[in-house]
């Protein structure tokens, strides 16, 4: 199991991410990122901008970006290489529409 940070960017907001979460998938860091993207759009979509989570691994490389904007809803975009073992994780599911939706 390997330690994952998720740093938070929304208007002029940046939470860094400290503690971390242990995640053994690429399944559970996207849920992880999707979860923090979704509480970040609850606040953004009032104000029609987006949200940022970008997730690190303890050697601080980014392995994932996901971004919410009101108008085109979430994506997730992996780095170059796959931090962990996953099982088939759909990197823009078209199903979701919006921030109650993200998970």
């Amino acid at each position: 199991m390997s330690r994952f940070f998720f740093d938070l960017h929304s208007d002029s907001l940046s939470t860094w991410d400290d503690d971390g979460v242990e995640c053994d998938t690429n399944d559970e860091i996207a849920h992880h990122a999707l979860k923090h993207l979704a509480e970040a759009a609850e606040d953004s979509t009032a104000r029609g901008s987006h949200a940022v989570v970008s997730v690190r691994n303890k050697a601080d490389r980014a392995v994932l970006t996901a971004t919410y904007t009101p108008f085109g809803g979430p994506r997730v975009e992996w780095s170059d290489r796959k931090p962990g073992k996953g099982a088939g994780f759909v990197p823009n599911p078209p199903s979701l529409s919006g921030p109650a939706s993200l998970l």
